[in-house]
């Protein structure tokens, strides 16, 4: 029995580190939570998000403004909150590149090309949700929870296996 156990680890061993790693990574940001609010991070990430949103809804021909996290659009306001911010699959599709049992500059070149990625398809949620709120307001807390938020965990975790699967062609 201790046998097969041992022959277990040793063959799974890189998976149950991998996995260790990932809860690891995303439990301690969830511990650090509190900490980010007390610091200003979550209020700059929300206020930077809004910021980002109108520039983008004004270079779509949509002149906004963001005030603190509200983004008023002649089209449709609303407020950002933390969630609607790209932190969340960030850290998602980070934990998932530090789990990954790799060299450290390969982490790094997944990092620096995935989080611009994540924030793109992030404001491109956003404004859609904008246009959604003026054109459909009915179906906007559907798209919004429903859609768009299963989505956004999809496409980090897409991102993260674009980048195994391209790691193992070069």
């Amino acid at each position: 029995m201790i046998e097969r156990l041992h022959t277990a680890w040793q063959k799974h061993r890189a998976l149950v580190r991998a996995w260790l790693m990932l809860v690891g990574v995303i439990g301690v940001f969830l511990l650090l939570q509190p900490l980010l609010l007390a610091i200003g991070f979550v209020r700059w990430a929300n206020e930077s998000t809004a910021q980002l949103l109108a520039l983008a809804l004004t270079l779509l021909g949509n002149p906004s403004t963001a005030s603190g996290t509200l983004v008023r659009s002649e089209l449709f306001s609303l407020e950002i909150i933390f969630e609607c911010t790209a932190i969340l699959p960030i850290v998602l599709f980070a934990a998932a590149v530090a789990a990954t049992p790799t060299a450290k500059r390969a982490k790094l070149w997944a990092l620096g090309w995935g989080l611009p990625a994540i924030v793109l398809f992030n404001l491109i949620r956003l404004v859609s949700l904008v246009y959604i709120g003026r054109l459909a307001p009915q179906a906007f807390e559907t798209v919004h929870l429903l859609i768009w938020q299963p989505l956004t965990i999809l496409f980090a975790l897409a991102l993260w296996l674009l980048w195994l699967e391209r790691r193992k062609t070069s």
